[in-house]
């Protein structure tokens, strides 16, 4: 028998009900519409143009969440990654990080962008997520001591570059032994690279500083060199900056020289013994950093030294050397880094002459310059063409991140 209370509804209830999820799916819908026309929509990054910062393939690149709302009570700031309409086909999106706003005088020459003739600056959480590892670099094979006495006390392997001079009379000296590139595929051959072979000397040297000893210091030293001549002679310095870490003394307050000359006094840092710190030495756009376990203790811009402009102007050939001075100390995970270098191919639009951008255009570039096709090719994007501003990586969940 059934019971009394499962007794069949009225039909006029089951409509009523029937109408009621109806209603919502409507809403709902119409919301998801709404939301995705005029406040969030997700995209899907085809091309490799913005990288490292997103990665991008026609199957699985990264997802992104748009705000199109963004622009709508503003325009982009300087460094924002924007989504908007390609200028020659407006039928599709392209994504590029604004670099010039309206009104300013734009020009890219040897890597470089400049702002009304002055170098654009990176605000470190944009530097930060640019930043492109060289190939090989962590490899101890990369690396070169210089011969001197002290070099048996080297222990290279891959992952750590130990040193012991606590007995010895100088500095322990090790080279990076590799070109310095902005752009290098770390898999295919030479003679079969496709990307031009373009030196920097806008670079990082991170690793994880490891004091066995609390003596002597640790150091490392970038230089800015001639370019190759055509006799293989060797390459003289241009400009060398050495960051020098004290570790025999109660506070560590590095120190930067530029050539013989005292440049710069970071702020106090905590180096402990056996305890590592990772440390991130950085010249990129005419600045020199120091940062330390995450915090920034040294930040100073600088002006090109005269004998840089007596090669034709941005010398760019880089070398790098690591230090170490009466301590025993290990470099653990040492990496060299290089910036985006923005190429200004004769071919192109390229803004190799000041650019004028109107009262409201905007000037974009990808982070991947050798293979992104951006304003250097098509000059500027009219405001009425942002779609919206690109704040976080949706997809794949492992690299869920904000997008700088």
């Amino acid at each position: 028998m059934a019971k009394q209370d499962d007794k069949p509804k009225d039909p006029r209830e089951l409509r009523r009900q029937v109408r009621e999820i109806a209603d919502s799916l409507a809403i709902a819908f119409i919301l998801a519409m709404v939301i995705r026309h005029y406040v969030l929509e997700v995209f899907k990054i085809p091309t490799k143009s913005m990288e490292p910062t997103l990665l991008g393939d026609p199957w699985s690149g990264d997802k992104i969440l748009v705000n199109k709302f963004a622009y709508d009570f503003r325009g982009p700031r300087r460094w924002e990654i924007a989504v908007f309409k390609y200028p020659m086909d407006t039928s599709k999106n392209y994504i590029k990080r604004v670099v010039g706003l309206p009104g300013e005088t734009i020009r890219v020459r040897y890597g470089d962008v400049f702002i009304n003739g002055a170098i654009a600056r990176k605000p470190w959480h944009v530097q930060r997520d640019i930043w492109r590892l060289c190939p090989h670099s962590g490899e101890a094979r990369s690396w070169q001591s210089d011969g001197s006495e002290a070099t048996p006390n080297w222990k290279l392997s891959d992952g750590e570059f130990a040193a012991d001079s606590l007995a010895a009379q100088g500095a322990m000296r090790l080279s990076y032994g590799r070109d310095i590139l902005a752009y290098e595929s770390p898999d295919d051959p030479p003679h079969l690279r496709q990307v031009p072979r373009l030196p920097t000397s806008d670079i990082m040297v991170q690793f994880q500083l490891v004091p066995h000893a609390m003596a002597g210091s640790a150091s490392v030293e970038i230089g800015v060199v001639e370019p190759p001549s055509r006799d293989f002679s060797p390459r003289e310095p241009l400009d060398v900056w050495t960051v020098e870490f004290p570790l025999g003394k109660a506070e560590c307050r590095p120190e930067v020289r530029r050539g013989d000359a005292l440049f710069a006094v970071g702020d106090p840092c905590k180096l402990a013994q056996g305890r590592p710190a990772l440390v991130q030495v950085c010249n990129v756009d005419r600045t020199f950093i120091v940062r330390v376990d995450g915090r920034e203790i040294l930040r100073k811009d600088y002006e090109p030294s005269p004998r840089v402009f007596e090669w034709n102007s941005y010398i760019t050939h880089a070398r790098v050397a690591l230090l170490c001075a009466q301590s025993h100390v290990a470099f653990r995970n040492a990496g060299v880094y290089v910036d985006v270098y923005y190429t200004d191919n004769p071919d192109d639009f390229a803004v190799r002459k000041p650019y004028q951008l109107g009262p409201d255009d905007y000037f974009v570039l990808g982070d991947n310059s050798v293979n992104s096709n951006d304003s250097r090719k098509w000059e500027k994007v009219p405001r009425s063409y942002l779609v919206g501003e690109a704040f976080l990586v949706l997809w794949p969940l492992g690299r869920m991140k904000p997008v700088r």
